[in-house]
């Protein structure tokens, strides 16, 4: 019996292994060989007479597994100030502008952190367009944006009002809360919401 996810792999390599495909080289080739395209045509051959018992096993409690799996979701920080900090952190040293954005779930857990771009010294580009398409791949509820001021000065540019409009406007059309926009520099932060200025 499998007792953990890292004796079933353990043992998915090893059945690999034993047919002569011991690099992902190897197993690319089979693949192409088989003509699987998709996890579908995938399934059919685990499933088909062509697949070895024993692999076949293996492969199937692994995708098993895989359908149970949760991704570890962290609590919200559950203020302005704790969001601040962390963020502030987060970003603390770099040297070019980098936009972020945090993707929270219905139930208030974090259920990702993406970075949407980097820039130069004193500029991000952000298209919301790449801000809403994490959004809807992990079904967010809400969602918070941050970009840092390598300089340290936190008040807002024309540039950093003008993306948040946009922010605001399309989160609005997609039904997904836009919380807040930080801007972070220094160690310090400043939360737009707090600050009323959005």
């Amino acid at each position: 019996m499998i007792n953990t996810d890292t004796e079933l792999l353990g043992r998915v390599f090893s059945q690999l292994e034993g047919k002569g495909y011991c690099n992902l080289k190897d197993i690319e080739a089979r693949i192409n060989d088989l003509k699987i395209s998709s996890f579908t045509d995938l399934i059919n051959y685990i499933s088909g007479p062509e697949c070895n018992g024993d692999l076949a096993v293996a492969l199937e409690e692994m995708l098993d597994r895989l359908r149970l799996t949760e991704p570890k979701r962290e609590e919200i920080l559950t203020s302005s100030r704790e969001v601040g900090q962390y963020l502030s952190n987060k970003l603390v040293g770099h040297k070019q502008e980098e936009f972020w954005v945090l993707y929270i779930d219905n139930g208030n857990h974090i259920v990702a952190e993406k970075r949407i771009s980097q820039g130069t010294l004193d500029r991000s580009f952000v298209h919301p367009r790449d801000v809403f398409r994490w959004g809807v791949l992990f079904n967010c509820s809400a969602m918070i944006a941050v970009h840092n001021h390598p300089s340290g000065r936190l008040w807002p540019s024309e540039s950093d009002f003008q993306i948040t409009k946009n922010l605001q406007e399309n989160a609005k059309m997609m039904k997904i809360n836009f919380l807040d926009h930080f801007i972070v520099g220094k160690g310090k932060y400043l939360s737009m919401k707090e600050e009323e200025i959005f």
